[in-house]
C-alpha cells in the first residue's frame, strides 16, 4: 500500500539513504562524553571502596601474623624449656621471636614491606621486648596496634599468653 511505501521511504531516492547512513555511522560527541562521565564517576566511587577493602585485609593479615607468632612464642618456651623473647625492631619494622640471648631467631615478621605495606607510624607496640618463660608467664602484657587510613586493629596479649584481637 501507499502508506507502507511512505513509511519505509520508498518514495525517497537512494542517495538520501546513503547520505543518512554515512552521517549516522558512529556515535555523536555528546554520547561519547556522557559515557565517559558515567565511567569516570563509577571508577572514582569504586576506587575508594577498593582501597578501603585492601587496607582492611592488609591489617587483618598483619594482626593474624602477630597473633600466630605470639602464640608460637609461648609454645616454643614450653617446648624448649627456656625463655623466649618477643622483640619489636621499630627501625626495620620487624617482630622477632628469639632465644633469651638473641642469638637464635625462631620467627621473623616484617611489616614494612609487601604484603602489608605499613609505615612506622601505623604500628605501635606497647613495649619493645617481652620475655616468655617456660612456666607460661611473661614479663609484661603486650598491646600491638595497627592503624592505617582510619582503620584500626588491636592485638592484646596478657601475661599468661591469652591473645585477643579487636
Amino acid at each position: 500500500s501507499r502508506l507502507d511505501c511512505l513509511r519505509f521511504g520508498a518514495h525517497m531516492p537512494s542517495s538520501v539513504f546513503t547520505r543518512r547512513a554515512r552521517l549516522r555511522r558512529g556515535f555523536s560527541i555528546l554520547e561519547l562524553i556522557t559515557a565517559l562521565v558515567i565511567i569516570g564517576v563509577l571508577a572514582s566511587v569504586s576506587a575508594g571502596k577498593v582501597r578501603d577493602v585492601m587496607t582492611q585485609q592488609r591489617l587483618y593479615r598483619a594482626s593474624n601474623n602477630v597473633q600466630t607468632n605470639v602464640e608460637a612464642a609461648w609454645a616454643l618456651a614450653a617446648r624448649n624449656r627456656q625463655p623466649i623473647r618477643i622483640v619489636w625492631d621499630s627501625t626495620n619494622l620487624q617482630m622477632k621471636i628469639t632465644d633469651r640471648a638473641g642469638t637464635k631467631t625462631f620467627r621473623r615478621a616484617a611489616f614494612g614491606q609487601d604484603p602489608y605495606g605499613l609505615t612506622a607510624g601505623s604500628i605501635a607496640f606497647s613495649t619493645p621486648m617481652v620475655e616468655v618463660f617456660p612456666d607460661g608467664l611473661a614479663t609484661s602484657s603486650l598491646l600491638v596496634t595497627f592503624t592505617k587510613f582510619g582503620v584500626t586493629k588491636t592485638i592484646s596479649v596478657s601475661r599468661a599468653g591469652l591473645v585477643q584481637q579487636q
